[in-house]
Parts: C-alpha cells; structure tokens; sequence
C-alpha cells in the first residue's frame, strides 16, 4: 500500500497544507500485483507473476507545526512515508524520520507458507529552499536511512538490511492559463540503496511532472504522470539475471474546500495507477488504488 499511494499523497500533502496544520483520515480499495507485498498470499508455487489482489485501507495523515520565532518553526508530521519530527529555519528544513513496516522473511520462497518479519526504518533529511522569482519556489532535498530486518532468510547476496540515500530536485512554478491559476509541479529524484547483499542493491531514478488548478472557488484538481529506473548491482540467482525495471503511473487528485461550507475542511479523492515492468516476471508490479478522505485544517 505503501509505495502505491506515496507519490501521490506526498503531493497531495504539499498542495493542501505546505505549513497549514492538519489532520485528515479516510479509506478505500487498492488492487495490486505485487510478490513482495504481505498483502500478497503466503504460499507460491512459483517465481512467477503475482496473482491480483484486492483489498481494503485505511488512511491517517497530520501535519502539526508550531512558530517558536519569526523565522525558526519545529513541527512533526506522520503519514504513508512514516513519523517525521524536524524543524524549519529560515531557508532550511532539517530533521528525524522513523518508518515501521511489514515484509517476508524470504519473498523467494515457494511451494510453503511464507513468514513476515517485521522491518524499521530510522533516518535523517535535511533541505534547501530557494525562489527563482516570484512565481517559483524551489528545494534541494537529502535523505539517509538505516533499514533493519528482525529476520531475513535469504541467501547472503540477497540479504536486504542497508543504508538508503535518496537526493532529490523539486520545483513548484505559478503562471496562468485561460484566466486561471495553475501550478506546475517537478521532481527530480535519486535513490541508492546500499543493500547487505549486492543482488538486493539498486539504483533508482525518478522524474514526477505535474499541475494543479481551480476548477471553482471550491473544487481543485491536479493530475500527475511519473516515470522511472530502477536497477539492480548483481545478478539475482534465484531469477537468473540481473534486475532492470521500468516504472510509470499516473495520478489525479481532486479537493473540494469547505463542503457543505464546513469551515476549515475539506474532501479529498485520489485515485491513481503504477506499474513496474522488470526483465524478470517475478519483480513485476501492478497497482491501482482509489482513496477518499476527509481533513482539518486549524
């Protein structure tokens, strides 16, 4: 679920609140393809293809900061990226991440139940923002993370435990188009990860274009489109070849601000589809996902 909604809450959390106080909860359905997902069923009979699944979620994310001065703001923040707790100062945003998740013990293993084993990811970010003009604003973004298994029963050069590193370039540019306000969005972004066993490090990049308007006073929409590369350092034995992966999806999220003029909320549906296309039919993914929610601002 996870990887599957990342993308497009993260922006969907820039477009709502930058630096708004918030708290929105919500639900709704995910079909996914994916071997590596708990979610998926426990016994394969074989590494090929994931069979489709469908299933329910839930959904809470809030963003809560308080000003200690002028130009020095502290706040925490927790959602489908994990708990964050940092601080901005002046053109500066730096801080603590922490995430906790599930994975299997050996996602290769086939004809028995497979085991979960429970995964902690704990890190630090630091940023850089700037303004071109007016009618831009800008960041440079670095990302450490020190990723541990509870248990892991793969062979040595699949072990996954490691250090994850991730640079990105995003931009956010404001113009108009037919009388209307429009924001564009990129993202530029670099993903190393440094595994203990060389078949389970990759490198990866990703670009995120998109844009954002008012369909009215109230109602908003912004649709997004990414693409991406991820490869892989060794050969993986137990696939016989070495990993390569392409990745696409789209996204689109519509708000409708102050519902049934309820101050201070709003309605958000984001719904969206990736895949990730590898050269071996086990690291293939699949994801669809419809998600309503509803939010707070104070």
């Amino acid at each position: 679920m996870k990887k599957v909604l990342l993308a497009s809450v993260l922006v969907s959390s820039l477009l709502l609140a930058s630096e708004q106080n918030y708290i929105e909860f919500g639900g709704g359905v995910i079909n996914s393809k994916d071997n590596f997902s708990t979610e998926n069923k426990n016994n394969n009979p074989t590494l090929n293809n994931a069979d489709k699944e469908s299933m329910g979620v839930a959904y809470l994310e809030f963003f809560y900061g308080y000003d200690l001065t002028d130009s020095l703001n502290i706040y925490a923040k927790s959602g489908i990226d994990g708990f964050k707790v940092g601080t901005n100062y002046k053109n500066f945003d730096f801080g603590l991440k922490a995430d906790i998740s599930e994975e299997w013990e050996n996602p290769f293993q086939t004809g028995t139940k497979r085991k979960e084993t429970d995964v902690s990811e704990f890190g630090l970010y630091a940023a850089y923002g700037f303004s071109a003009n007016t009618n831009h604003n800008g960041a440079i973004r670095y990302e450490f993370s020190g990723v541990n298994y509870e248990k892991e029963t793969v062979i040595d050069d699949l072990k996954r435990e490691g250090n994850r590193h991730i640079v990105s370039f995003e931009n956010l540019f404001r113009s108009k188009l037919i009388d209307k306000d429009v924001t564009y969005f990129t993202n530029l972004s670099y993903e190393k990860y440094d595994a203990d066993g060389k078949a389970s490090s990759y490198d990866r990049y990703d670009f995120l274009l998109g844009a954002s308007t008012s369909l009215n006073e109230k109602i908003s929409l912004s649709l997004f489109t990414n693409v991406g590369k991820k490869a892989y350092e060794k050969k993986n034995i137990e696939v016989d070849k070495k990993v390569d992966v392409d990745i696409y999806g789209v996204n689109a999220i519509l708000n409708w601000d102050k519902p049934f003029n309820y101050e201070n909320t709003y309605v958000s549906l984001k719904t969206g589809y990736e895949k990730e296309e590898a050269n071996a039919d086990f690291y293939d993914k699949e994801n669809s996902f419809g998600l309503i929610s509803v939010g707070y601002k104070f």
